[in-house]
């Protein structure tokens, strides 16, 4: 990039930009006044001169050695070199300050000197920078500093450790190497330039030494020979010295600076400046915009503001503008970012505005475009309220030329919503791009190693080929029917040649195809339903308007081989209305159709239609053709054709004696065939739901019941063998219902077939005691039936009914299941007998181990005991001595009991956690809390509880006293164990509210979830406390920071025990939000570590919600870090949020500080930002 008169490489710029270059300063930066101090021959001369023995020209070519030599003879040169350096009135000069200038800009500073002056420490401090000064030997590591070094030593430090003579030299590179390291660490990490230096200096030769042979090194030199420096594994950078000035230099130095530290809204503003004018031939000007064009940031400036032509012809020379035809790969965010902006900037400016869209294609028309070309100037082109223009058809054939492979929705939905009745020609070009035939994966049914199968269809999508026809093309029917028909008749032929190439042999179109007429059976459509739906419309009207023409393409239609076509010529004949019954059937009969499988349902309709108004002598004819049957074909002597067409006649004419006998005679000789419902089809599809229609009635099984019980359930019985798959009328399972219903309405009807019973009646005993179990059994009669409905179950051989019995015990209670059944010792005792000591199956298998456990007889056992318990004890009241004996042997034998039904009972029971504890804190602490414990050998099993612990379970603070917190915050370190992301996000989410609301400080175990916690479950947790903070009031969020927050917030910045990765910071400055009282120190807390905005954290929306204006400087300062850290390609509604924002910043703070939010807006690309 060029800075006034000066050419800087693009990769050393990019370098300064990113905070990666090292600025390296020699003697020859302090010659220009006010500093006019000597370069280091100069100094030689001086000293030598000075103690009466002047360096001879050889002298000088080592001019370290000479210096060495005159310490040998005691001369003091390091004390006469620093006098001789120390100048009084020597200041830092201009190019110190644009050096300083330069690396403030591209923070952190970076600079290395091998002068002994402290100019540029003064320039620093003038220009308020605050800067770590290191002089040698004391250097900091080369690839991780950030200061001024002054790797030869400084004035202020004792002359002795100058480096001057070839003894300092080898002592700094050779034999301590201090020096030597530094560099070779400092060369391999970043881009050095050079300034001051020639590439005679003695120091430059040392330095040589360490640079190795990488690149990234550059040197700002007046000297054009580049090969010298070149050599030295340097780039040159020149520039210009006029009458011995080096002001060029400087000036570069100075425009750079200044470049650099211009925030967005200035280059914006400048931007708009340079392309609201010709382009410029002045070199700077030019080399800035080659920069612009090449952000991905200012490229958007750029794209706002030029829109004439000569902007367009000068983007077209830059390498940017390939991304038009070449797309930067995905890994490339900022190539893609510019070819986004150029994309678009060239559609909306050249190619869709009528007067600059010739030069714009004259551009892309011998080109390939990128997808992102096509698709955003066929969405320009469908968008536009507009019928296409003449101007723009040549963009859209270069579209339809270029277009994607396979189905693309633009180019569909164009056709079908755009107006083309004064373009027919192009709404044709367009059909027919959508309907070409292509090929896509089929099914396939083999082995792996067989050939895959391929299936033909469109380019275009059903829906929208079809509503295009109908709202399109149907319109165009009177004045186009004969090019459409060609066109379709052309695709149709098309897909069947490529289909043939596929799968010769089979016929997917017409295979999927019922009828050439519209039919329900053709419901389920494919793309190629819409061309036989065009054929078949366009032969229509031709018949209409042109009889004679329509006939002669019937003619060619029935002799093509494509099945379709010869189902159209059928159709068509059909359909004709200048053609006589007797004529249809003739020629049906005289082209031998009427066993032509292929053609069935269309020569069936024909003959449906015309066959009352035949002649007697024709319908003779059509008999005698009929009853001769099809010819005999190799393998297939089926004589069904023929009864199948002569039921078809008969169905057809019902009450001609000649047919009618025909169909008496070949029913007679076929007792066994039956009409099909739908003779003239060979396959049918039926779909639906189920209708498991009752048999009865809620009453009239009542009656039944009632009446005679032995009876009523022999009715049911019947049903037991219906057809479970029909799709209406009773099936087995609605009478099980119809039963089941009638027994939650009337549960003694139960009682009354309980005797009636037969063995095999598991399904009716289910039902029974499903529909008690819904009923409300204590409030009938004396208060006994839920006891005799008890005894009844408990008669019955319990395995076949375990499963509805459990669930009957465990449901009781509850709004739909009211007869509390833990209230019975009966039910007690029948629970006891219910546990099924071998593993069974339960009702549903899959989706976590507690949806199976509540759906499990092992699973409602535990809820049924545990609802026994919570009674006992709730009526008991102060009374209550613990768990009885009998409730403690059935829940120790669940505990106990190995295998899936004990697992299954353990997953309810330990959701009850908390009822336990609060009833037998003993034992719930000896058997309860183990099974949350990681020690167990089974950490399987202790998984399995916490996932559904931590899903369902509930607890205290005693629980969490007791052990249960420290065994949530060893959960921590089995997140691979737990193996279940939401669980573990529960689990922070339930320490946040631990850390919130338990009374006892979480400062002690904090550090464990720093330390132990992933990432997902920290911010869970951080996100957490960000909800429980937003539901309180500003003195309860205070007295949370003055409890823990504070504090916790402090030390995770300061990295204690471990530092915010950028989600959790993230997170957490959700928190200020919520802390009005201590927003000032929280605002700095985020500051201190980088963070950003979330796509679902709300702080811009609730940004939105509070007055802004009292803390406005605050605010900014607040949201300037959190936009800066937020990536760009998060596509949000930040610039929606911002808009209302910014103005209330601006009520109350200065447009300083409001400038760096904008400067962030127009990074997200927020064009009015500089507006608001």
């Amino acid at each position: 990039m060029r800075f006034q008169r000066v050419e800087i490489p693009d990769d050393l710029v990019t370098a300064a930009r990113d905070g990666r270059m090292v600025i390296f300063v020699g003697a020859g930066a302090s010659l220009d006044p006010p500093s006019r101090l000597p370069d280091f021959s100069q100094l030689v001369i001086d000293i030598g001169t000075q103690v009466g023995s002047a360096p001879t020209t050889l002298q000088l070519a080592r001019p370290d050695v000479f210096l060495g030599d005159l310490t040998d003879l005691e001369v003091e040169v390091h004390s006469l070199v620093a006098k001789a350096i120390d100048l009084p009135g020597s200041e830092p000069n201009r190019l110190h300050h644009a050096i300083m200038r330069l690396a403030a800009v591209h923070q952190p500073v970076r600079v290395v000197t091998t002068n002994y002056d402290r100019h540029l420490e003064t320039a620093a401090r003038i220009g308020s920078l605050e800067v770590e000064i290191f002089r040698s030997p004391a250097l900091p590591l080369g690839d991780d500093f950030a200061g001024i070094v002054h790797l030869h030593g400084a004035l202020e430090q004792n002359p002795q450790h100058l480096i001057l003579t070839d003894g300092d030299f080898g002592r700094a590179y050779l034999r301590e190497a201090w020096a030597a390291r530094f560099l070779e660490r400092m060369f391999s990490a970043f881009s050095v330039l050079f300034i001051g230096y020639s590439h005679g200096d003695v120091v430059m030769q040392y330095l040589a030494r360490s640079l190795g042979r990488e690149g990234r090194r550059y040197v700002l030199t007046s000297d054009s020979n580049k090969a010298d420096w070149a050599r030295l594994g340097l780039t040159a950078i020149s520039y210009p010295v006029a009458d011995k000035s080096h002001v060029a230099l400087v000036e570069a130095l100075e425009r750079w600076a200044e470049l650099s530290a211009w925030g967005r809204l200035d280059h914006r503003r400048r931007i708009t400046e340079l392309v609201g004018l010709e382009p410029s031939s002045l070199p700077e000007e030019t080399s800035y915009l080659k920069q612009v064009l090449a952000d991905p940031e200012r490229v958007r400036f750029f794209t706002e503001a030029a829109s004439s032509p000569s902007w367009l012809q000068w983007t077209a020379t830059r390498p940017e503008f390939e991304h038009l035809f070449t797309a930067p790969p995905k890994t490339d965010s900022a190539g893609q970012a510019i070819a986004r902006s150029l994309t678009r900037w060239f559609i909306d400016n050249f190619a869709c505005v009528e007067e600059h869209s010739p030069a714009a294609l004259r551009l892309v028309r011998d080109r390939p475009w990128t997808l992102e070309l096509w698709e955003t100037l066929v969405h320009r082109l469908f968008a536009q309220p507009t019928p296409i223009a003449d101007w723009q058809v040549p963009w859209l054939l270069s579209a339809l030329h270029r277009s994607p492979q396979g189905r693309h929705d633009l180019l569909d939905m164009m056709l079908a919503e755009k107006e083309w009745q004064s373009r027919p020609l192009l709404a044709l070009t367009l059909l027919e791009h959508r309907t070409e035939a292509i090929m896509r994966s089929g099914l396939d049914f083999g082995a792996n190693d067989d050939a895959p199968r391929f299936e033909v269809t469109l380019t275009g999508d059903e829906h929208w080929l079809s509503e295009a026809w109908k709202k399109v093309f149907t319109p165009m029917l009177a004045d186009h029917a004969r090019e459409l028909f060609d066109l379709v008749v052309r695709q149709i032929r098309a897909s069947y040649r490529l289909n043939d190439l596929l799968q010769s042999g089979f016929d997917p179109m017409g295979f999927g195809r019922s009828a050439i007429e519209a039919h329900p059976q053709d419901d389920f459509r494919e793309p190629h339903d819409m061309l036989i739906d065009a054929a078949r419309d366009c032969l229509e009207r031709i018949l209409d308007i042109c009889p004679g023409q329509a006939s002669r393409d019937l003619d060619l239609l029935i002799g093509a081989p494509e099945t379709i076509l010869r189902r159209l010529a059928v159709h068509g004949w059909r359909v004709k209305s200048d053609t006589s019954a007797d004529a249809k059937v003739g020629w049906v009969l005289s082209q031998g159709l009427l066993y032509d499988v292929s053609l069935q349902h269309e020569v069936y309709l024909l003959l449906k239609d015309v066959l009352p108004d035949t002649s007697s002598d024709v319908r003779v004819k059509l008999l005698a053709a009929a009853d001769a049957g099809p010819t005999p074909t190799a393998g297939d002597s089926s004589s069904y054709p023929r009864y199948n067409l002569i039921v078809w006649l008969h169905k057809t004419l019902p009450d001609d004696p000649l047919i009618t006998s025909a169909f008496e005679s070949v029913q007679e000789e076929h007792p066994d065939y039956a009409p099909r419902e739908h003779p003239d089809l060979n396959m049918v599809m039926t779909s639906g739901f189920v209708e498991d229609a009752e048999p009865f009635s809620q009453e009239e099984l009542h009656a039944l019941i009632a009446d005679e019980p032995g009876t009523a359930l022999a009715r049911l019985r019947e049903f037991s063998e219906a057809d479970e798959f029909k799709l209406t009328g009773p099936t087995w399972t609605g009478a099980l219902a119809a039963l089941r219903s009638c027994v939650t309405q009337y549960p003694l009807d139960g009682m009354l077939l309980a005797p009636h019973l037969q063995p095999n009646d598991d399904d009716i005993r289910g039902a029974l005691i499903r529909g008690w179990s819904a009923a409300d059994l204590s409030a009938h009669a004396d208060g006994t039936l839920p006891d005799q409905v008890i005894s009844v179950i408990g008669s019955w051989e319990l395995a076949p009914v375990r499963s509805p019995a459990a669930n009957l015990l465990a449901s009781g209670g509850r709004a739909d299941h009211p007869t509390r059944w833990h209230d019975f010792a009966s039910a007690r005792d029948l629970a006891r007998r219910l546990w099924p000591e071998d593993d069974l199956a339960g009702n549903v298998t899959g989706g976590g181990t507690y949806l199976e456990a509540i759906n499990h007889p092992a699973g409602d056992l535990a809820e049924f005991w545990s609802k026994v318990t919570a009674a006992q004890w709730a009526s008991q009241g102060d009374m209550w001595a613990g768990l009885p004996p009998l409730i403690t042997a059935e829940l120790d034998r669940m505990i106990s009991q190995t295998g899936r039904n004990g697992l299954l009972a353990r997953c309810v029971l330990i959701t009850k956690l908390r009822l336990y504890f609060g009833a037998a804190p003993e034992w719930a602490a000896a058997e309860l809390l183990p099974l949350l414990a990681w020690e167990a050998e089974d950490t399987g099993q202790v998984a399995t509880m916490w996932r559904t612990f931590l899903d369902h379970g509930q607890y205290d603070a005693a629980l969490l006293r007791a052990g249960l917190l420290e065994s949530m915050l060893a959960t921590l370190d089995h997140d691979a164990d737990v193996d279940d992301e939401r669980s573990m996000k529960s689990l922070g989410r339930q320490l946040a509210t631990v850390a919130v609301r338990f009374d006892d400080p979480p400062t002690p175990w904090l550090s464990q979830l720093a330390t132990k916690a992933s990432s997902k479950v920290r911010l869970a947790w951080t996100r957490s406390v960000g909800r429980h903070l937003r539901d309180m009031n500003a003195e309860e969020a205070h007295a949370q920071w003055a409890r823990w927050i504070g504090a916790y917030w402090h030390d995770r910045v300061a990295s204690v025990p471990r530092p915010f990765g950028y989600d959790e910071a993230s997170a957490i400055a959700g928190w200020v939000l919520h802390l009005p009282l201590v927003r000032d120190e929280a605002v700095g807390l985020v500051e201190a570590v980088p963070s950003g905005l979330e796509r679902d954290d709300r702080i811009l929306a609730v940004m939105t919600e509070l007055d802004l204006t009292a803390e406005a400087p605050l605010w900014a300062r607040y949201l300037t870090h959190l936009l800066h850290g937020t990536p760009v390609d998060e596509p949000w509604a930040i610039c929606h949020y911002l808009a209302e924002i910014v103005p209330a910043l601006r009520n109350g703070s200065s447009d300083l500080l409001v400038a760096p939010v904008i400067d962030q807006a127009l990074r997200f690309g927020c064009s009015s930002a500089h507006n608001w």
